[in-house]
């Protein structure tokens, strides 16, 4: 790659004139003409250094490290081309040439692209307004090349012209070359044909999929209408489409502005001044222009119809019935509901996923990111984005949605703020983003006007099913709203017609999910309906609804999470997590600890089995620490037993104990077998890890018995694998097989594949201990294949670490370590440090195994820290892989020294968790 042109490249755009219909015609050797049009234009290019980066059909994009080069390969391919025997067919190229900055990227395929948007951008234009057999050099190459000409080429200059993206002229030069045609019609660009576009004093930014998606829809549709939310650049993204289009409507492209339109009946007055048509006596104005345009071939844009959508239909309507060449392309909030109107949805701008870390180099390849950069750049020019500042530029364009008037506004900001600061101001985004410019539409200078404007339009009833949906985070379900939404004699019918209407108008986001259809608000009209929601003093009723609905969801999946619908219900509760979230941190300012207790005591099954146990942890200790949680009875016991789990995971041992000692007495107090049994067994496992085999097998058998007791399957099914648990670190090898194919057994009858897992998961380590490796293997990858299908991160966990295990015993160093890192990688997301130690050291097994032992020593001494520091002894926590752990030990002592051997151990017990893990990955990419 960094042989490759980057700073200052010239680019060198082609394409054949007319292909689509040259395909068409003659089907039968296209594909070999197409082939000879590539081997002329390779030979070209790799004779004077071009590098071709992407070939789009049969058009070449080729950069190159001097714009003589560019020329040359220009003079080369065109002469080559015209030389070569076509026959009847001929291929004629147009072509053209810019320089300009731009960077070379490398994709995730390892790829490579360019990453320049204005510098390709403008040879492309320059190119589309070439005919075949020409080519186009913008002023920026001339400039490099009027010195250094090769003989007998020279340069005609064609004078400014403005290019199809509206904004500043081109000085545009055509390469004259012996013996080739010279002469070609008028250049295709704008002032070549008739049209009222406005030039525009920014330059466009991305969406090249949406321009062309949006001109076809024109050439096959006589009525596309773009519709969004405000802001989102519908106007812009018209007008850019329309230029694309400059060449196709040999009667012109006319643009109408209808936003300052208050009165419906002014809209035939306002195309009628843009047509120049005038007045009669006696007819009416629709008549005249009906008239005018009858036999005419246009295009006629109307932007901003939805607050005149109604006369916008009509005027429309009657336009096209009576002019057949006559296409229109309209921009509102809302569809115009003609027939055959083509609706196009305009979405925000692309964007960064907040969930990646987005490498600086590849950060500006995200359209929202590159308009912050570009608008930011014109009010502080000395700007750029650093390693430093790109996470809060990602922060703006995500907080933002991608809606590019809001990110305008953000950048206006960077006359006096950082990114940083303007980041953490968003919260109060309608007061922060108020600079736009004073020649903008009233409706456009500020964010909270172009919110007025969709809002104010909104008849009473959508504007209050608005408000209440800002209570919903991320996406919902129409049961959901029907649930929560509060009005005058509203039905379940009545509420999906209203929200259909906001569907309409843009204001609401429909998603199509696996089973049903959601909805989602973009998190501006959130913030700004909450605002309306708050002003109507209904907040907190609303926001209770919205609590019932989703502790009732999570009550009813509970059991469900332990029964044979068990995916389908963590799917459910995983696609409903943000209003779960939101719903528990409204129950916890509310005075009512019982409700607290029962959301969070149904919860952390979810938690637990999809791994968000830090997360689960902080509810449950909030909700047992709320003022009146602390009555002893079912509530609360659920709650404690989760916590007792959850703590367990996340290296609190005295925390995990302390928990499930009280929840077991409550349970003993209210006589619930089935919960006593359960949270015995999470009892007897932490008394396993510290070392207590016999006490721990005690209390296990006692679980059995009441779950026995409780005639409840499930309940036994657990039991019985604790048990198993404790008979195997035991030693007691076929007593721990029978428990645990009980245990199977009982599971396969319930249907629940994550016990189910479990137990084979256990067999698998039994197989292993016994020698009977093969039979291992195969449990466990069962066992895998279940963890992975329900995306349980708990049990997904432990097996990663084992199956290391495994595999490193016989050999496998490379298939362990790929296992010890996922496992890592999993278990830091979330927030194991048990596992996460356990990773550690698996991987200084294979360091070692590898010849790096002092890296080994790094690892194992760290990994003893981590368990130190949560109270465990790393001798039972390997237990039944003590042999493992002291085979990775003796190792690296007899690779190393004593001393060497444990002043390596000490520097990784120095280590922080986050210091030996970036340690690990760095060793292991």
């Amino acid at each position: 790659m960094n042989s490759l042109p980057s700073g200052t490249v010239t680019f060198l755009f082609t394409d054949i004139e007319g292909s689509t219909k040259l395909a068409q015609s003659h089907r039968d050797k296209w594909e070999s003409l197409r082939a000879r049009h590539h081997t002329i234009l390779r030979s070209a290019m790799d004779v004077h250094n071009g590098y071709v980066f992407q070939i789009i059909g049969d058009a070449f994009c080729v950069a190159f490290h001097t714009a003589g080069d560019a020329l040359r390969a220009a003079v080369k391919s065109q002469t080559d081309l015209y030389n070569e025997d076509w026959n009847d067919t001929p291929i004629k190229v147009r072509m053209g040439i810019n320089t300009g900055t731009a960077q070379v990227s490398e994709n995730t395929d390892h790829s490579v692209d360019y990453k320049g948007y204005t510098s390709m951008a403008r040879v492309q234009r320059l190119m589309s307004a070439a005919h075949g057999g020409q080519t186009l050099i913008s002023l920026a190459t001339e400039e490099l090349v009027r010195d250094e000409m090769p003989e007998n080429i020279s340069l005609r200059d064609m004078g400014e012209r403005r290019l199809k993206d509206l904004i500043r002229p081109e000085h545009i030069y055509q390469l004259v070359i012996p013996n080739l045609p010279i002469d070609f019609p008028p250049l295709k660009t704008l002032d070549a044909y008739r049209h009222n576009l406005p030039i525009q004093m920014t330059s466009f930014i991305g969406r090249e999929k949406e321009i062309a998606e949006i001109a076809q829809a024109i050439r096959e549709h006589r009525l596309v209408t773009l519709t969004g939310i405000g802001g989102t650049g519908k106007t812009r993204l018209s007008l850019q489409a329309s230029a694309d289009l400059i060449d196709e409507f040999p009667d012109g492209i006319w643009f109408i502005q209808l936003a300052p339109i208050s009165d419906a009946s002014l809209i035939p007055q306002a195309v009628a001044s843009v047509w120049n048509v005038h007045e009669q006596s006696g007819r009416a104005l629709s008549e005249l222009l009906i008239e005018y345009v009858r036999t005419k071939h246009l295009l006629l844009v109307l932007d901003n119809c939805e607050h005149v959508a109604e006369a916008s239909a009509r005027f429309t309507d009657e336009l096209l019935h009576n002019a057949p060449n006559l296409k229109i392309l309209a921009t509102s909030r809302v569809t115009l509901n003609l027939a055959g109107e083509m609706t196009y949805p305009v979405n925000p701008l692309a964007l960064p996923d907040p969930q990646k870390l987005i490498p600086l180099t590849a950060l500006t390849q995200y359209e929202a990111v590159r308009l912050f950069i570009e608008r930011a750049i014109t009010v502080r020019p000395i700007f750029s984005v650093t390693n430093a500042n790109a996470p809060a530029v990602a922060q703006i364009c995500q907080h933002l949605d991608g809606i590019p008037l809001a990110i305008e506004l953000a950048a206006a900001r960077m006359r006096a703020l950082s990114p940083d600061e303007i980041a953490a101001r968003l919260g109060d985004r309608f007061n922060l983003l108020t600079g736009g410019s004073r020649t903008a539409l009233p409706r456009q200078q500020t964010l909270r006007a172009t919110m007025d404007w969709s809002y104010d339009l909104l008849p009473d009833r959508e504007r209050m099913l608005l408000n209440q949906l800002s209570v919903f985070t991320g996406n919902f379900s129409l049961e959901a709203v029907e649930s929560v939404f509060i009005g005058k004699n509203e039905t379940k019918t009545n509420t999906l017609d209203l929200l259909t209407a906001l569907v309409d108008n843009s204001l609401v986001l429909v998603e199509e999910g696996n089973i049903e259809t959601r909805y989602r608000l973009l998190e501006t009209v959130r913030q700004y309906a909450l605002e309306k929601l708050a002003e109507s003093g209904e907040v907190d009723t609303v926001r209770d609804r919205h609590l019932d609905y989703f502790l009732k969801l999570t009550e009813t999946a509970e059991p469900k999470l332990r029964s044979a619908q068990q995916l389908i219900w963590l799917n459910r509760l995983e696609t409903e997590h943000d209003n779960l979230r939101e719903a528990l941190e409204w129950s916890l300012g509310r005075e009512d600890a019982e409700v607290c207790l029962r959301f969070t005591g149904a919860g952390w099954f979810f938690w637990g089995m999809r791994g968000y146990r830090q997360e689960g942890s902080r509810f449950l200790k909030a909700a047992l620490e709320k003022p009146g949680a602390e009555k002893r009875g079912a509530a609360r016991g659920k709650a404690l037993t989760g916590l007792s789990y959850m703590a367990r995971y996340l290296g609190d041992l005295v925390g995990s104990q302390n928990a499930a000692q009280e929840a077991v007495a409550i349970w003993r107090e209210v006589g619930d077998n089935w919960w006593l049994a359960f949270t015995l067994g999470r009892f007897g496992a932490n008394i396993l890890i510290q070392g207590d085999l016999i006490e721990a097998r005690r209390i296990q058998e006692e679980a059995v018995k009441f779950a026995r007791r409780a005639e409840d399957k499930w309940a036994l099914g657990d039991a019985l694998g604790n048990l198993g648990r404790a008979l195997n670190d035991s030693g007691d090898y076929q007593a721990a097989r029978s428990a645990q194919e009980e245990g199977l057994a009982v599971y396969r009858g319930v249907g629940d594949k994550s016990c189910i897992a479990e137990a084979l998961q256990e067999l698998g380590a039994l197989a292993h201990i016994e020698g009977n490796g093969e039979q291992a293997k195969l449990l466990y990858k069962e066992s895998l294949e279940i963890y992975r299908e329900l995306h349980y991160v708990g049990g997904l966990l432990s097996l990663l670490f084992e199956s290391g295990c495994m595999v490193q015993g016989q050999g496998d160093n490379e298939q362990a370590a790929k296992l010890f890192i996922e496992a890592l990688v999993l278990a830091q997301e979330a927030g194991d440090k048990d596992i996460s130690g356990r990773a550690l050291a698996g991987l200084g097994g294979v360091a070692g195994a590898r010849g790096r032992p002092e890296q080994a020593a790094l690892l194992l001494g760290a990994s003893e820290s981590i368990f130190n520091a949560i109270g465990l002894d790393i001798l039972l926590l390997f237990l039944h892989r003590l042999v493992d752990y002291n085979r990775w030990v003796a190792n690296i002592r007899s690779q190393l020294d004593e001393a060497t051997f444990k002043a390596a151990w000490a520097k990784g017990r120095a280590m922080t968790l986050e210091q030996a893990v970036a340690l690990a990955l760095e060793q292991n990419p």
